[in-house]
């Protein structure tokens, strides 16, 4: 049975092609144990790059054998560590191989079910994704979505919100696809977890405000949408030491919460064209607006005029610098 086996392996490799019928032999057979060690985890990670045309099956059963050895047969139990995401890596990401979508799935389900995991799988996850993004020249709806499931993950890059680094990454990103006839989802992700990111910057504590601005509250679908945090916020942004963090300067923080609270207060308040203007240069965009990016300046439009208003205020001491 072990000769025969390896002859099958050896012909699937050879011709790049696997049935489901080999599919169920292998993993049944081969693996009907489980993966008990890296050299066999290996060989799975090895043949699956070999395959030209990935069988469902296939897919789901070597997610499934993967995660299960590192979760569950590798200590310690339940969580990534530095070794396991350190080989992880290693071995996706071997001699610039291109990651197969078969392996962001992998690390997209070890993020989501692991207890904790290094920052560096999470970071490498989301340039995967970026990088399968921009080498196809747009974002489909499958990779939309794995962009949104990576900056959710439990187990990612530890924030509670979006960090810098995931947003330099979608800048980035979206940079890459501006004009291509991108997903809608693709514009939503990119908007709402930009404006987590902002949020989260200017607020004096964000912690006071972990369930409200977690990152998996906000991007938990693809709506244009952030659930009511800004009318719920309304008031506060006049209170404490909103946009000081920002400004780094009193004075600009005290006028940033004064006009946040005037704009905020006027019902139907728009970004204005000059605010939206500045909005965009303070991002560093001094291009055509992307859809991407029209869609995160509507979300500011209709669901906070009133932060766009305060935080365009809180930085006018830093451009004057």
């Amino acid at each position: 049975m072990e000769n025969e086996m390896q002859l099958l392996m050896a012909r699937i490799a050879h011709l790049g092609e696997l049935t489901e019928a080999d599919a169920r032999r292998i993993v049944n057979d081969v693996y009907k144990d489980g993966v008990v060690s890296r050299e066999e985890a290996e060989a799975l990670f090895h043949l699956n790059e070999q395959l030209s045309d990935r069988d469902p099956l296939w897919v789901e059963r070597f997610i499934e054998a993967i995660k299960d050895f590192l979760l569950t047969r590798e200590a310690p139990e339940g969580w990534i560590s530095d070794d396991e995401a350190d080989w992880l890596i290693g071995i996706i990401g071997r001699d610039g191989h291109v990651e197969t979508e078969s392996e962001i799935d992998l690390m997209l389900a070890l993020l989501r079910q692991a207890e904790g995991a290094p920052e560096s799988l999470s970071r490498f996850c989301l340039e995967a994704v970026s990088r399968r993004i921009i080498e196809a020249g747009v974002a489909d709806e499958a990779m939309s979505d794995r962009m949104r499931r990576v900056l959710s993950a439990p187990a990612g890059e530890g924030a509670l919100w979006v960090t810098r680094h995931e947003a330099t990454v979608l800048f980035r990103t979206n940079d890459a696809i501006a004009n291509a006839p991108n997903a809608k989802s693709w514009n939503n992700v990119f908007a709402k977890a930009i404006l987590n990111h902002l949020v989260s910057a200017a607020h004096p504590d964000p912690t006071t405000e972990s369930d409200a601005l977690a990152r998996d509250a906000w991007l938990k679908d693809n709506k244009a949408s952030v659930g009511g945090f800004f009318s719920r916020m309304a008031n506060a942004f006049t209170s404490g030491t909103w946009f000081d963090k920002i400004s780094q300067d009193e004075e600009a923080a005290a006028r940033a919460r004064y006009m946040a609270k005037e704009a905020a207060a006027k019902t139907g308040k728009a970004v204005s064209e000059e605010e939206e203007k500045w909005f965009l240069r303070r991002l560093g965009w001094d291009k055509t607006v992307s859809p991407a990016e029209r869609t995160l300046i509507d979300l500011l439009n209709n669901e906070a005029p009133g932060f766009a208003r305060g935080l365009r205020e809180a930085t006018q001491s830093i451009e004057a610098a």
